[in-house]
């Protein structure tokens, strides 16, 4: 299938280290400072970014500076319970802004500011550690504070360098240094393995090492220090080129982890090994380059997201402004010896324009040498794009008629390799069409019954369930909020008991259709089902075939396929069925089985309803807050978590059961489907309907698991 570009894997034979256990590139660390993210030797090429197209990043910083120049540092609340969500935390990222624009302009306005704040900060760390408190969840603000040190070094006095950095290593390393035995754990401490974030305190070693190395505090220990910090990382990097497969993704399925703070990990780790070391170990990590391939197929109109996994389901916005600094990133570092990607990356920067107030690492852009908008005319005709592309590790598979705001966009859930942040949610579909026609149900709060509960449950999502009485179910993570009951159980759903074990069986794209087979068997408890294939046809550009294939161990346990709307469904008869909300709207008929029981169910105080209860969206107290959560949770009636599902379920109680279904999505205007007729015989089952100009006649195999022939031919009437 035709795709943006091949992103490809990191070559192994590469020029540059990363290789377990060798640490040879330790005899390369410079001895002299700056050596945290740049060199002396980079400062021209900084001013001349911070002058030109990276001015906006620049004035930016500089004014940050300027406002608190002369001003009391102050940390108010200094001993909270958690450091997040607190002005606290931004300090580290200030003491960077003063001593960059101190390297800039040579003002020694600004290098006395950076030390005030650095003491003050070391100061604040201290205080937080000796009550054993955290600092926040994410390390960067750290890593920011000993950038400035770096930073400075050469401008510090013998006596200042031990005064300011002696105290500066040692909280940094109480901070770090952590484990059974080493000392006691601290609430909301991060420490995210190389499978996950690598942004907690798990990611400072390196910085540490790096920072303090051959300054006399601890040579022996900053060794260690390089090591374990080199050590996480190498695995971090072959975890995450592993998890892009043959056509991109990231380390997560869910967008607001793989593509918000994930990914500058990677980049501190790539800058800082070649500020320190001089060694490009790029030709390693050009997997990144895969990331921009998700990116352009994972939104959708407006920058959002289709809502996989433990995503707010409040805006559904994709995490743009993050995403905007990853592909200028992603152009700088690759631009040159990838120069495929630069038209891709500057159409994308047309798209996601969004930037942060201040970025994660707030210096960033101004290391970068090119403006990729620059790079390639704005005109410049993109190649020929499939209307599919299946993300193998992410268990993801793509469909978009387009990429505009009136076109139909399709996320299906099969296969995939990450469990964390992913749901019991295979054989999934969303259907994106002037809003969301089949979607996600729930949200994130956090904490709250609903998500580990409702949300992340097979109930919660366009799926089949199959009831078994007594069945248990495992945790997923999350528990209850301050006012809600902690003695609840886990509800029977009737869903998955797996996150993973879906299989993608085939794939077929044509101009007409794109045909996608999955089976969902494994992820259902054994003792209660056989066999669970879903077959799904998009006949494009807006008419939808489900078909599914459900044999359970009893003929008593009851079927259901799910469909969720933001709003009340109106039926038009006991088989079909209409929502319309958010300027679009979506119809589908029940083919079979034949003898179908169709049943909403929903509206206020019924919303997230299982296990004979409504799981709700909780109005979390002040306890409640750890972090910045509180934007971001919605209220029950609020359309994007889901309002309404219906429920189709067999007449009549038997092990083997077939769920057809056709549906068509479009504006408001919609009035109909296609008139459909059905048949069946000893060999199979299908439906016949004319639709968009063409006759389709969809045959499924009733003698193997899955199969069928689609036939399109003719030009029928509209």
């Amino acid at each position: 299938m035709a795709m943006l570009f091949n992103p490809g894997i990191a070559d192994a034979d590469a020029d540059a280290p990363l290789k377990e256990g060798d640490y040879s590139w330790m005899t390369s660390i410079r001895t002299e400072h700056p050596r945290m993210f740049l060199t002396k030797a980079d400062l021209p090429q900084i001013r001349r970014a911070a002058f030109s197209y990276e001015k906006k990043t620049y004035d930016a910083m500089k004014k940050r500076v300027d406002s608190k120049i002369g001003k009391p540092i102050e940390f108010p609340d200094p001993l909270v319970r958690t450091g997040e969500g607190k002005e606290n935390r931004n300090w580290g990222f200030y003491a960077a802004d003063a001593a960059m624009v101190y390297l800039i302009t040579q003002d020694v306005k600004y290098l006395a500011f950076t030390k005030q704040i650095l003491r003050a900060l070391t100061d604040y760390y201290r205080l937080r550690v000796d009550n054993n408190l955290n600092i926040e969840w994410y390390a960067l603000s750290q890593i920011c504070a000993m950038c400035a040190y770096d930073w400075i070094y050469r401008d510090l006095t013998p006596g200042e360098r031990e005064s300011f950095g002696l105290p500066l290593f040692n909280v940094m390393c109480e901070i770090a240094w952590h484990g059974p035995g080493i000392r006691e754990a601290r609430f909301r401490e991060n420490i995210s393995d190389h499978k996950s974030g690598c942004y907690g305190i798990t990611a400072l070693p390196w910085y540490i090492g790096l920072t303090f190395y051959k300054e006399g505090f601890d040579d022996s220990f900053c060794e260690d220090m390089l090591r374990n910090g080199y050590d996480m990382n190498q695995k971090m990097t072959a975890f995450r080129a592993e998890m892009l497969g043959s056509n991109g993704g990231g380390a997560s399925g869910v967008p607001g982890y793989a593509l918000a703070v994930y990914p500058y990990a990677e980049y501190n780790f790539m800058y800082t090994f070649q500020s320190a070391t001089g060694i490009d170990i790029s030709g390693k990590l050009d997997y990144m380059t895969g990331y921009l391939n998700y990116m352009d197929w994972i939104r959708l109109p407006g920058n959002r997201e289709y809502g996989f996994g433990d995503c707010n389901h409040y805006k559904c916005s994709l995490p743009h402004a993050h995403m905007n600094a990853h592909v200028s990133e992603i152009a700088n570092l690759f631009g040159k010896s990838h120069p495929e990607i630069l038209p891709v990356a500057a159409r994308l920067l047309r798209m996601f324009t969004s930037r942060r107030p201040m970025d994660m690492m707030p210096f960033m852009r101004l290391l970068h040498k090119i403006d990729p908008l620059s790079q390639v005319d704005e005109d410049a005709q993109q190649p020929a794009q499939s209307k599919s592309l299946y993300f193998d590790t992410m268990g993801q598979l793509y469909m978009r008629s387009g990429t505009g705001d009136d076109d139909t966009y399709v996320l299906f859930v099969s296969g995939g390799v990450p469990r964390q942040h992913k749901h019991y949610d295979n054989n999934n579909f969303i259907i994106y069409k002037h809003g969301y026609r089949a979607l996600d149900s729930g949200t994130r709060p956090e904490p709250g019954w609903h998500l580990p509960y409702y949300y992340a449950r097979t109930v919660a999502h366009n799926c089949v369930t199959i009831m078994m009485p007594g069945e248990t179910f495992p945790k997923y993570w999350g528990g209850p909020s301050a006012v809600e009951d902690k003695t609840l159980e886990l509800p029977n759903d009737g869903g998955q008991c797996d996150i993973l074990g879906s299989e993608l069986l085939a794939l077929e794209e044509t101009d007409d259709y794109v045909y996608v087979a999955s089976d969902a068997s494994k992820c259902y408890h054994e003792d209660k089902s056989e066999l669970v294939v879903r077959e799904f046809i998009w006949c494009v550009p807006d008419a939808f075939v489900v078909f599914d294939r459900v044999v359970s161990d009893k003929a008593e346990y009851e079927k259901s396929w799910l469909y969720h709307t933001a709003e009340e469904p109106r039926f038009n008869g006991p088989l079909e069925f209409s929502e319309k909300s958010q300027g679009g709207k979506s119809i589908c008929r029940t083919l079979y089985p034949t003898d179908a029981e169709v049943e909403k169910i929903g509206g206020p105080g019924r919303q997230f309803w299982s296990g004979g209860r409504n799981w709700a969206i909780p109005e979390l107290t002040p306890e409640d807050y750890g972090y910045a959560q509180r934007g971001n949770i919605p209220p029950n009636d609020w359309p994007l978590v889901g309002q309404w599902r219906v429920e189709v379920r067999p007449g009549s109680a038997r092990t083997d059961d077939m769920f057809m279904h056709i549906i068509q999505v479009g504006d408001e205007t919609l009035t109909s489907l296609p008139k459909t007729k059905t048949f069946e015989d000893d060999s199979a089952v299908g439906v016949e309907f004319k639709y968009n100009g063409k006759k389709f006649r969809i045959a499924f195999d009733k003698k193997s698991s899955h199969g069928c022939t689609i036939d399109v031919s003719g030009k029928g009437k509209k």
